[in-house]
């Protein structure tokens, strides 16, 4: 039986998990209140290891590798650990950051002394253990040196998604952390010694293995350098966008620029300009429905604005 890609899914902000459950309270769902822990976002690229019967399978965020059709070395380094992985239950999906020299740069990361995997959930089936305790339960003995397993970062605290009020308050002061975690990246300071910037929260709700309810509930917040669309790094409510033009400028930030070259190889070359207008449109698409949705626009009208403005910046970027 040939290996199927286990996806890790989109990772939402917070006005998207608010639109998302005040649809289902529309249809007659209440609002939960949930409790959530943050764990630092790690600038790398996501990655996991398939434990199946037909062996270790490396896998980045879109596809299977192997050492012959590798990304960023990932597939080179499960394999000469695969004894370790080996010693994993059939079934286990372990999703981790894949960070380090060479990976990103600009980052407290990116100035490790290796490459690094820094594990933050495991999936069984349907079913997604992410507590860091459990995780480490899971992970069998003597691992290789460049394995973490990612810890919280921070006390938990609770959202009423029925109380604007409350709602309110830890957007204010999640940006605030998210602010200090971009100045100064805590994991990778206290793990690895190294001071530097870092990315952002990745917020999760306590208590809910389910994946496809966990993947409704968990938002991330990045700070200033490295957000995709908005204002803030955390908002209750989508950015309205007065005009298609600040519509383009509102998602179509440097941040997801350069994200997009990264995921075309890191190059400029205009052979490539099509892929990464591709990848660029998805991505819009896919996670700017709410903003769409709140300054009344269609993608229809934005489409042609976004893709000029995405190849004049890759055409002219490679110039310099």
């Amino acid at each position: 039986m040939s290996t199927v890609h286990v996806a890790w899914g989109s990772i939402e902000l917070l006005h998207n998990c608010v639109r998302t459950l005040t649809h289902l309270h529309e249809q007659g769902e209440p609002f939960p209140v949930v409790e959530y822990r943050a764990k630092v976002k790690l600038h790398g690229t996501n990655c996991a290891v398939q434990i199946t019967s037909n062996g270790v399978v490396p896998q980045s965020r879109s596809q299977l590798l192997s050492v012959e059709a590798d990304h960023k070395g990932f597939a080179k380094w499960v394999d000469a650990t695969a004894a370790y992985w080996r010693t994993l239950p059939v079934g286990l999906v372990v999703f981790g950051e894949w960070c380090g020299p060479g990976v990103e740069k600009g980052m407290a990361i990116s100035q490790a002394k290796t490459k690094l995997f820094v594990v933050f959930s495991i999936q069984q089936g349907d079913r997604m253990v992410y507590e860091p305790a459990e995780i480490r339960a899971q992970l069998p003995a003597g691992e290789p040196d460049q394995l973490h397993v990612l810890p919280w970062e921070g006390e938990a605290f609770t959202i009423d998604f029925a109380s604007r009020q409350r709602l309110d308050e830890v957007a204010r002061e999640l940006n605030d952390r998210v602010a200090n975690v971009e100045r100064e990246d805590p994991w990778c300071k206290r793990v690895l010694g190294i001071s530097g910037l870092g990315e952002g929260l990745v917020l999760y709700p306590l208590g809910v293995p389910d994946v496809a309810k966990l993947s409704m509930l968990m938002f991330k917040a990045k700070g200033d350098k490295h957000r995709t669309a908005g204002k803030r790094a955390v908002q209750v409510d989508a950015t309205v966008a007065a005009s298609i033009d600040d519509f383009v400028a509102l998602v179509v930030t440097d941040a997801r620029l350069r994200q997009g070259v990264a995921q075309i190889g890191g190059s400029f070359d205009p052979k490539q300009t099509s892929a990464f207008l591709a990848w660029i449109i998805a991505d819009v698409k896919k996670e700017s429905i709410a903003e769409l949705e709140a300054s009344g626009l269609t993608w229809t009208q934005v489409e042609r604005a976004v893709q000029a403005f995405a190849r004049d910046w890759y055409l002219k970027a490679g110039l310099r």
